[in-house]
């Protein structure tokens, strides 16, 4: 869990100098602070995502092409398309895919075995695509709720 968000690298370095443990704190400008890391001769911190890689599901959600899958959800309407090209490209650009198919996984699974969840909540009802694959029933294209709030 994320304790404290370091405001400056400036300050990260800081603490690196003062040998504090900084696993548990966010940073703002990770390049300027693996440049400060390589200065002093530490490890930097990641910027490759290996989260959800792997995800233990179905071949047939490991394999799923989210992209085609959320356009086949999509309605007949021009700002719809729109509006779910802009967040694939974003989602795509994020590496998210990976995260997206797990959510499409567990959607289905709630819904052939009639979980109730919830009605959404949140900077994730600014996704549409979310909206489309059923992880929240708010559509942020009637609201017009715009997409970065949610990928900030």
């Amino acid at each position: 869990m994320i304790e404290t968000a370091i405001a400056s690298p400036d300050v990260g370095v800081e603490m690196l100098y003062r040998n504090v443990d900084l696993s548990q704190h966010a940073f703002n400008d990770v390049a300027q602070y693996n440049e400060m890391c390589d200065q002093l001769g530490l490890p930097q911190l990641c910027t490759v995502p290996t989260w959800g890689q792997d995800f233990n599901i179905p071949s047939c959600y490991a394999e799923l092409d989210v992209e085609a899958h959320v356009r086949a959800l999509t309605p007949n309407r021009a700002e719809s398309h729109d509006r779910v090209e802009e967040e694939l490209s974003e989602f795509r650009t994020r590496n998210l895919f990976p995260v997206l198919r797990m959510l499409i996984y567990i959607v289905d699974v709630m819904r052939q075995h009639g979980v109730v969840w919830g009605v959404g909540r949140g900077s994730s009802v600014a996704s549409y695509v979310l909206y489309l694959i059923g992880i929240h029933k708010v559509d942020s294209l009637k609201y017009n709720i715009n997409i970065h709030e949610f990928l900030k």
